[in-house]
């Protein structure tokens, strides 16, 4: 009888240690899934940027420096680049929340919608997102808005400015 009682009890632990696993498995398949989900969304932003790449050119840098010096100046070639850099600068704010989402951006990745001040830092880039932002939440739209102010205008210029040497650099 004893024996009975304690097959019994080493029945019922077996059992329990089984449900126990099958528990931590469907715990891990979800993780997987995650996971893989969250590689796949990666996988499909860091396509985008390639393409954003390749479609900008050999030489974007070109047109960026007319963007910055002479605005009135851009040929619809140089709209064309510049309008997949400024896009570019868009995808890699949308791939860090999406990464948010899925809880694996790192954290303060917020302050990276701050770089959109020296992507849009230019005339013409004001002018790009003024164009293309009824397309974002009105979260999105204020928080670049709010970025993007008269003192941004003249931001990649000044920068660029202050790298040259003294003798060019404008006073």
């Amino acid at each position: 009888m004893k024996s009975d009682k304690l097959g019994s009890w080493l029945t019922l632990a077996a059992n329990l240690g089984v449900i126990a696993g099958l528990i931590l498995v469907a715990v891990q398949i979800n993780q997987n899934t995650a996971i893989t989900k969250a590689q796949i969304a990666n996988d499909y932003f860091i396509a985008d940027m390639a393409l954003e790449l390749a479609m900008m050119g050999e030489n974007p840098v070109t047109s960026f420096k007319k963007a910055v010096y002479a605005p009135d100046e851009i040929t619809t070639e140089d709209a064309a680049i510049l309008d997949r850099y400024f896009n570019y600068g868009m995808i890699q704010i949308h791939r860090l929340q999406k990464m948010d989402d899925l809880g694996l951006a790192y954290e303060g990745w917020e302050d990276r919608v701050r770089y959109l001040r020296w992507h849009l830092g230019n005339e013409v880039g004001h002018r790009w997102w003024n164009q293309i932002k009824g397309g974002y939440s009105d979260e999105f739209r204020e928080n670049v808005d709010e970025l993007l102010t008269e003192d941004t205008l003249s931001q990649n210029r000044d920068v660029l400015d202050a790298l040259m040497p003294s003798e060019t650099h404008p006073q």
